[in-house]
């Protein structure tokens, strides 16, 4: 793992709602995720505190995903956060400010800096390796009104990329109207 030390155990919040255990496998193909060495994202979705949806890929399932999206929304989502948010800029400041407190990190959404109390629907990203949370780039969360907003940015294709991962990951009851990367 990472020499600096920027990560800590996979906190409860990333963990299944429906298990109180942590996400142990790929939701597209089922890989053990607490395989030493194994790269993943962890995404949960909240309406009112009440969790929506959940699911944990890994990175050869999230790259296939992210490469199925037309370059027209992949260069639009790119604009977007780029027009936001200094990623660099935002883990240097956390890391210095609270080092590896998940919760500050997960605290306001990261483009428009509600705190999340303020918000009905929000999205938290996390990118772990096997038991780990890591914090470079992630973790963060997303106000509902910035799904929304990124939800516009997307193509016809994209949106329908979108609709088949949200049919893969979770049947019949996907989520409607909101963003699964």
């Amino acid at each position: 793992m990472d020499e600096l030390g920027n990560y800590i155990e996979v906190p409860e919040e990333f963990w299944s709602f429906e298990t109180g255990k942590p996400l142990a496998a790929c939701r597209l193909c089922g890989k053990d995720l607490m395989m030493e060495g194994t790269n993943y994202l962890i995404e949960k979705a909240f309406r009112n505190d009440e969790t929506i949806f959940e699911h944990a890929m890994c990175l050869d399932c999230y790259a296939k995903c992210h490469e199925s999206m037309s370059d027209e929304s992949k260069i639009r989502i790119r604009d977007y956060f780029a027009e936001h948010v200094d990623m660099k800029q935002r883990d240097l400041d956390l890391l210095e400010r609270h080092g590896t407190d998940h919760s500050k990190w997960l605290g306001h959404c990261m483009v428009k800096g509600y705190p999340l109390a303020e918000c009905g629907e929000y999205q938290i990203y996390g990118y772990c390796i096997d038991k780990d949370l890591v914090f470079s780039g992630a973790p963060y969360a997303l106000s509902g009104e910035v799904i929304e907003e990124i939800l516009e940015l997307l193509s016809p294709q994209t949106l329908g990329v979108m609709k088949d991962l949200s049919a893969k990951l979770f049947g019949i009851d996907a989520p409607k109207d909101l963003l699964v990367f």
